[in-house]
């Protein structure tokens, strides 16, 4: 995969994060469809969607997070 289309996967996985499913849950529904994905790329979508997550979580409560 391209680094734009982890992105673009990353995006779609938080997307659903964002809706109420769990973030593994949604990790792995990611991985399951996504067949041609290899190892590689699995690791770098779920360090790009927990550290998105992370940041999410560290932000002031003013912010609106």
């Amino acid at each position: 995969m391209t680094p734009a289309a982890r992105i673009s996967a990353a995006i779609g996985v938080l997307d659903q994060i964002l809706a109420g499913s769990p973030a593994e849950q949604a990790l792995l529904r990611w991985s399951r469809a996504s067949r041609f994905a290899g190892s590689g790329d699995r690791a770098a979508l779920r360090d790009l969607v927990f550290g998105a997550c992370g940041v999410a979580t560290a932000l002031p409560p003013w912010v609106g997070a």
